[in-house]
Formats: C-alpha cells, structure tokens, sequence
C-alpha cells in the first residue's frame, strides 16, 4: 500500500512541476483553454492576438480577475491575475506582502523595485495610489526564470492603478513566446506608418 502511494505521488510531480499558471499552459489554442475546463469571453482582439476575461480550473483567493492574451500563431503567451480593488496603501502593501514570498519560494529572489522619484508631488501614505497613477513611484517584482518547455519567461509583481483611490495588485506571467508576438505587433504597426 505504502509503495502504491509513493509511485502515485513521484508520477503528479512532473505535472506538478510543469503546471502552468493557474492551471494553464502557454501554447495553448483558446480550444485547449476551454477544453481544460477553464470558462473564457473575448475581451479584444488587437492584431493576432486576442485577449479574454477567464474562470481558470485554478485560482489564487487573492487573485479573483483573470485575462489571457491568445496569439494565432504562438497560443496562450501572456496570463494575467488581479486582486479585488484595493482603496488603500495597507491594502495594497498587504495583498503584495503575501503574494511576493509565495512566488520567491517558487522562482527564487526577485529583482525589487519600490522607490519615488526624487521630484514627486505625491509623498506620503494617502497619495500612494496617485503616486503610482501620476508615474512618481514604483512597487514592482521581477522574476526571470530560465524558460523549460512552455513555462514563463518572466513574471512581474506589480500595481495597477484604476483611479485615484483605488488599485489592483496584478501577477503578470510572459510566455518565452511573448517577445515574438510584440515583435510581430511592432512590426505590423510599423509597417502602418
């Protein structure tokens, strides 16, 4: 029985270990997205990429909101989860304080930046969210795995402010597939001009 057990538990390893985010894969056809189980509405298509609001198979409870960009050519490159909003620097502070140590402990030490700019209008706690609205501060995580197959490229921690007064904290992952398709998108509108 105990045998059993071991050889069940070192066979979902591998699956474990090449789970994509949020129980997703990069590459996939929006066919494979929804054949997961994952519940996907079109948000906007913008060149060959299209993005969508999604219901994956595997959420985060700080990560409620969920968009994945769709390339016809590469698939799924781009995945992004939001928090709920957030109406102040605690909240903001609190929801990222969680989420930062989990991604460490999966992909190491990230590179940190959380400064204000020497000429910023907007010091103190209660403009923190204009602060990051205006340009005049960044809170912000990077992470650079060594790409394996179809895994993220690089991952970002970051703030994404709505208004004035309130935020999301978004996890962003980028598929080593991302580059190509902004060198497409970037090609394209060149070609415009």
């Amino acid at each position: 029985m105990k045998k059993t057990l071991l050889i069940a538990l070192l066979m979902m390893i591998p699956a474990l270990l090449f789970a994509g985010p949020f129980g997703m894969e990069f590459g996939w056809s929006l066919e494979e997205l929804e054949e997961s189980g994952a519940y996907a509405e079109e948000l906007q298509p913008q060149g060959s990429v299209t993005s969508y609001f999604v219901a994956p198979t595997s959420t985060h409870s700080l990560l409620p909101y969920y968009i994945v960009f769709i390339d016809d050519e590469y698939g799924l490159v781009e995945v992004r989860a939001f928090s709920n909003p957030c109406y102040s620097e605690y909240q903001v502070r609190n929801i990222y304080g969680m989420l930062k140590p989990q991604l460490s402990s999966a992909y190491g030490e990230p590179e940190e930046i959380d400064e204000i700019s020497w000429n910023s209008d907007w010091d103190g706690s209660e403009n923190f969210i204009r602060s990051i609205l205006y340009g005049d501060r960044l809170l912000m995580s990077m992470w650079y795995p060594a790409p394996v197959g179809n895994e993220a490229s690089y991952i970002f921690l970051g703030i994404l402010p709505n208004d004035e007064n309130s935020a999301f904290v978004t996890v962003e992952y980028y598929s080593k597939n991302f580059d190509k398709v902004m060198e497409k998108y970037n090609a394209s509108e060149a070609s415009v001009l």
